[in-house]
């Protein structure tokens, strides 16, 4: 239970049982400080407006310290913002709730779970906090619709989602029409290597650019309506393995442009995961990458993924909250 300074502070301590519950802190305004004591270590972060957030390329947020939260927009694309989270766990209490609401399979899109109802849905899944998903992306228009819904449920939303609801209120995101595109992924862990995460960085800004480029969603929506009905099949089975709900096929070739051309790890995405063979899904994914239009992300995926060398932040854990 977060506990509020008193006198017009903003400033939040949290304290946690060491490395149990280790969580982003609440922010009392669009500019406040935040202080985090978590396990013996102390982070800060400072929320910023839209324009006052630091930019930053897909190197050096690679590169970036792990030990805190850091928020900075894309250089190529400053409507994509990136939230790079100090932990898994972190990440999963700031938006599993979102995920359920706008993507996951036999979830209610037009409700917002409870806690209760989130938890079980969690761990129906097999899932749990930290690996619900590995990243996240969200358009501006679904955070703003998640959030108006929550608020007229009257679900009480955690620490960690009040965070977010003041970032986008501090960038005007929750503003009608206001566009933009929220990443996320988390700092290396015990169940998250330097390269894994350099992947996610990489799929998770091809999310972005699907939702803040019309052209670059337009390409994708045809070339997924180009592909041989068994091959999309093959597509849809996997991502509804994955968890996706597979009724939302705007959902399906977001999802197959990030993985097809921006997932370069069989640990995640392989050939035999869409029932295709090695040459087969090169074949796809170079005459993907060749049709692209011709602006930043087309040029990003030619680039190699940084080198993989974070290192996991000394005193956090990813350990699940009893």
């Amino acid at each position: 239970m977060p506990n509020f300074a008193p006198d017009g502070d903003d400033t939040v301590l949290i304290r946690q049982p060491a490395l149990r519950r280790i969580r982003p802190a609440m922010l009392a305004a669009g500019l406040a400080a935040v202080a985090v004591l978590a396990g013996g270590a102390l982070w800060r972060a400072r929320l910023h407006t839209h324009a006052e957030l630091p930019v930053q390329t897909e190197a050096s947020v690679d590169f970036h310290a792990a030990c805190e939260t850091h928020v900075t927009r894309l250089e190529q694309d400053r409507d994509i913002v990136i939230i790079s989270f100090a932990t898994l766990l972190a990440q999963g209490q700031a938006l599993n709730r979102v995920a359920a609401f706008v993507e996951k399979a036999g979830l209610p899109h037009a409700r917002v779970l409870d806690d209760t109802a989130l938890a079980a849905a969690i761990r129906n899944s097999g899932a749990s906090v930290q690996t619900y998903y590995y990243g996240h992306d969200y358009q501006a228009a679904d955070l703003r619709r998640f959030f108006a819904q929550a608020a007229r449920e009257s679900i009480d939303l955690n620490p960690q989602e009040m965070w977010l609801r003041r970032l986008l209120a501090g960038m005007g995101w929750l503003q009608a029409d206001a566009p933009g595109a929220i990443i996320t992924l988390s700092a290396s862990g015990a169940m998250l290597d330097g390269g894994m995460r350099a992947v996610i960085l990489r799929h998770e800004i091809a999310h972005g650019a699907f939702f803040t480029v019309p052209a670059y969603r337009d390409y994708t929506e045809h070339f997924w309506q180009a592909l041989p009905a068994t091959e999309r099949a093959g597509f849809v089975a996997f991502l509804g393995s994955e968890g996706y709900d597979t009724g939302l096929e705007a959902l399906m070739f977001n999802e197959m442009q990030a993985y097809l051309a921006f997932t370069p790890d069989g640990r995640f995405f392989n050939a035999q995961a869409v029932g295709l063979s090695d040459t087969r899904l090169e074949t796809l994914r170079a005459a993907f990458l060749n049709g692209m239009p011709n602006f930043w992300l087309r040029h990003l995926a030619a680039q190699p993924l940084p080198p993989a060398s974070i290192a996991a932040c000394p005193g956090l854990a990813d350990i699940d909250p009893a």
